[in-house]
């Protein structure tokens, strides 16, 4: 469908490698605990790793628009990191994923307690922490309130066959593109820009989380579990319509859009499911919705050329770079 090698994310990462690394640092000193049982459970967490994309967005914007990356900016990323790792043990129990990063979710291996348990722990640490750091609780709480709200949109869309691709839209902006924009304005915020420009970073990352998860939804039809390293076909399974599905149903004669819309509306058997998938992998529909995440990249691009205008940021200025790979890297990747 079009989804090149993905990038090396150590080029990306290059201008700020000394903040990821100290980054790294804070992280493995929170995933730590005295006691035996909730130490196990955090180890295996901090073992999912990931990207760390939306800290290392703050710390380039930061940097960007001239500010330094100190130890509260290093705290502020792994507040930012702590949220998204708990989100993450939170949606592997709701979508009933086995595997994250090639590794058991929490849930397949200690079960659905300790699952929303280590969840609550790891953002109730990241809020511990985020007091420390002026403004950032009450930036933090309201990302959250948000994230929380984009996850109920979708529980409560479930099954819904006539689900709008505003609807959805509305739906990964809130529980996933609200955190990349934090990262990005709150870059702005603490390196003392004004709050317009702040808010236009914000702009930049909230283009680019939403591309990232509609790539990712059409990783859940295009992907394979070995390369993506998480389980896939949930999306489906659990009655959840995605722009691919979306863009599916409106795009087939009456019939067979009827015919669809039954079988979205209930849970289906395997026979059913394997169709739809078919369906959905040689209908065309898999590269309109990446040409549709392209669109929004190309608007992160946009609004980051007139932020870089404004503050005469040279093309071949490193950070700058990094930030548009990292834009490329978000249609690019493969994990």
């Amino acid at each position: 469908m079009g989804i090149k090698a993905p990038l090396d994310l150590d080029a990306i990462y290059r201008p700020i490698e000394a903040e990821m690394e100290r980054l790294d640092e804070f992280l493995r000193g929170e995933f730590q605990a005295t006691e035996p049982f909730l130490h196990e459970i955090l180890d295996h967490v901090a073992g999912f790793g990931g990207k760390r994309l939306r800290p290392a967005l703050l710390f380039l914007c930061a940097r960007l628009v001239g500010g330094e990356v100190d130890e509260e900016s290093v705290r502020i990323g792994g507040v930012i990191e702590m949220v998204h790792t708990a989100t993450l043990v939170h949606d592997d129990l709701l979508d009933g994923a086995a595997m994250r990063r090639r590794m058991d979710t929490v849930h397949e291996r200690w079960g659905e307690r300790p699952s929303i348990l280590i969840g609550d722990f790891i953002y109730s640490r990241a809020f511990q922490l985020s007091t420390s750091v002026p403004g950032m609780a009450e930036a933090l709480s309201e990302a959250t309130n948000k994230i929380c709200a984009g996850e109920l949109l979708q529980i409560g869309s479930r099954f819904k066959s006539d689900l709008s691709e505003e609807a959805y839209f509305e739906i990964i902006e809130k529980k996933t593109a609200v955190l990349h924009s934090l990262a990005c304005e709150l870059g702005g915020v603490f390196s003392g820009l004004d709050a317009a420009r702040s808010r236009a970073l914000g702009g930049v990352g909230m283009d680019l989380g939403m591309a990232f998860q509609v790539v990712d939804d059409c990783l859940d039809y295009a992907g394979e579990e070995n390369v993506v390293g998480k389980s896939l076909g949930t999306d489906l399974r659990q009655g959840k319509l995605t722009l691919p599905l979306i863009y599916l149903r409106d795009s087939l004669d009456e019939a067979d859009s009827r015919w669809l819309q039954t079988a979205l509306s209930a849970p289906m058997e395997e026979a059913v499911e394997t169709r739809i998938h078919e369906m959905v992998r040689n209908g065309g529909v898999l590269v309109r919705s990446f040409e549709r995440a392209q669109a929004f990249v190309q608007s992160a691009r946009d609004t980051l050329d007139e932020i870089c205008a404004l503050d005469d940021v040279d093309v071949c200025d490193p950070v700058r770079q990094s930030l548009e790979l990292a834009a490329e890297f978000v249609i690019s990747r493969e994990l």
